[in-house]
């Protein structure tokens, strides 16, 4: 199996798992996240607002 064909199995894959681009990790919706972890991610976006630049990421707090 060459590099290409892996790459081909793996995209094909994914498409069937439904994930598309880049945006293949499964989102993390937070449950079980403790308040230091929703504080800091809030730290983080209000930071983010303030220099006009958005999160790499989405945060569920």
């Amino acid at each position: 199996m060459t590099l290409r064909d892996l790459e081909t199995r793996i995209e094909r894959r994914k498409a069937e798992m439904g994930f598309v681009g880049a945006r293949y990790v499964m989102p993390n919706s937070g449950e079980a996240r403790t308040s230091e972890k929703r504080e800091l991610l809030r730290a983080l976006n209000a930071e983010a607002e303030k220099r006009l630049t958005p999160l790499p990421f989405e945060a569920n707090y």
